[in-house]
């Protein structure tokens, strides 16, 4: 029994001794640099922003009535007509039903195009919670250093910056080298029908690009347990999407049958674990972790349930693990049935044909249909190379802009992106503003904001881009 002893403990001995030399091999962390900063007015951009608010675009099959939202959204495109006068002048825009499309031709056509992706509507309110609003939903007050109100973060606020910025540049009579495209979708968080109509547009004319920019993660103020510096996220691959229509019918206790249904759904677990990609993004992130996270990171093979534990403790880290659910999205149903709408953003690991299977057995009522809306369904999308030309030259924009390291992440939700996926070479996706760990809440929650200052560097950030763009 002693030599036993012995033994096992040389080999936990030579163990740790291994892992210590991979904690020591994790390299010092890069300096990054930011340029000279580009003079940007943020109140001008903040005040822009803070009118943009004030127009409710949430989607017409999400609590508004028929009709509010196009009234909305006309209202907003006649608001950008007008605020950004030299942008559409030089570029357009083509309109594709409340979808925009705008075009920037470049001084060489014989280089292939780029696409930046942005969407005019809004989350909706969850009724009873607006007096959890320190502000009201779409006042877009601007306090306290920050504008407020749904969409500020997404995606209102990326759409002014880049607005700002090309606005800015057109007027002082700027030509980017290579031609850009900018769609507005006007139903980004209902499945992006109009960016659907505008990929396929632009398909039968046989145009394709070199790369797509799209939402996605953001610059993170605390990317890590311990690790206090900001790292930005480049998402190089999206979730899928499979929206489902729950109904309950035959009786007079359909709602209550449908919340039962909904409850169940909402505690089905999904398969979990790291990818590769979330392993790239800890190899990223290890050299800014004092010795202790570093250690976890450099040995992912033997502590990969550690920080799988700590990712699964946060809902928005927790969201890169597996697929995962949206809030249901009540429907009106009559006397005779009960509706919700129920959409998955699918982990690559799942499909489909299997999350619908899962969710046909989670629901366990033969009464309660469980439908799919296929219309608007997709698989996860590819995996953008860390080492191509769009991870490359977007990496390099948000360490000029902003001297940060930049790691690669998977959107955590479907985006509009994932039409364009059959006439683009590479997808990334970005947000370019930073965040706390209480803002993930905000996204889709109560007090949705965006800082002055963030807005600011995000109009430097799409100038630079247009600048750069060879």
């Amino acid at each position: 029994m002693k030599r036993i002893l012995i033994g096992v403990s040389a080999v936990l001995g030579l163990l740790l001794v291994f892992m210590l030399v991979r904690t020591l091999m994790v390299p010092a962390p890069a300096v990054e640099a930011a340029a000279p900063p580009i003079a940007v007015d943020a109140d001008f951009a903040a005040r822009h922003l803070s009118q943009a608010v004030k127009f409710p675009t949430i989607p017409s099959d999400a609590l508004v009535k028929e009709g509010e939202q196009g009234s909305a959204l006309d209202a907003m495109q006649a608001w950008m007509d007008t605020t950004y006068p030299y942008f559409h002048e030089a570029a357009g825009p083509e309109v594709f039903g409340k979808s925009l499309l705008f075009t920037w031709i470049g001084k060489n056509p014989n280089v292939l195009p780029v696409l930046v992706l942005a969407h005019m509507d809004v989350a909706p309110v969850a009724p009873g919670t607006e007096k959890n609003w320190t502000h009201a939903p779409f006042s877009g007050d601007i306090a306290d250093g920050f504008v407020w109100g749904r969409g500020t973060r997404d995606d209102k606020g990326p759409l002014i910056a880049f607005l700002e910025a090309t606005n800015r540049l057109a007027q002082e009579g700027f030509q980017p080298d290579r031609t850009i495209m900018f769609a507005i979708g006007h139903d980004g968080e209902t499945g992006g029908s109009g960016s659907a109509a505008i990929a396929k547009a632009l398909q039968s004319r046989g145009l394709h690009f070199a790369w797509v920019l799209d939402e996605g993660a953001a610059i993170r103020n605390e990317p890590y347990p311990g690790v206090h510096k900001p790292v930005a996220f480049l998402s190089v691959a999206g979730k899928g999407l499979l929206s489902l229509e729950l109904t309950a019918r035959g009786g007079g206790d359909n709602a209550a049958r449908l919340s039962k249904a909904i409850a169940n759904v909402a505690n089905y677990k999904f398969q979990s674990g790291l990818d590769d990609i979330q392993r790239a993004k800890f190899a990223a992130i290890a050299p800014l972790a004092p010795f202790g996270g570093k250690f976890v990171l450099a040995n992912l093979w033997a502590l990969n349930s550690v920080v799988l534990g700590g990712m699964e403790a946060v809902p928005d880290s927790a969201a890169a693990l597996h697929t995962t659910m949206s809030p249901p999205i009540m429907s009106a149903g009559g006397k005779d049935a009960a509706r919700a709408i129920i959409n998955f953003n699918l982990h690559p690991r799942d499909s489909l044909k299997t999350v619908l299977a899962q969710i046909k057995s989670a629901v366990g009522d033969p009464k309660v249909d469980v439908t799919e809306r296929k219309d608007i369904n997709s698989e996860a999308t590819k995996t953008t190379s860390v080492t191509g030309p769009a991870f490359t030259h977007i990496a390099g924009l948000i360490k000029s802009t902003y001297g940060v390291p930049v790691a690669p992440d998977m959107s955590a939700w479907a985006t509009d992106s994932r039409h364009y996926l059959p006439i683009a070479d590479e997808v990334v996706r970005f947000s370019p503003y930073h965040e706390d760990q209480a803002d993930g809440a905000r996204l889709h929650g109560a007090n949705e904001r965006l800082a002055v200052s963030d807005l600011g560097q995000a109009v430097s950030f799409y100038m630079r881009l247009i600048q750069e763009l060879k």
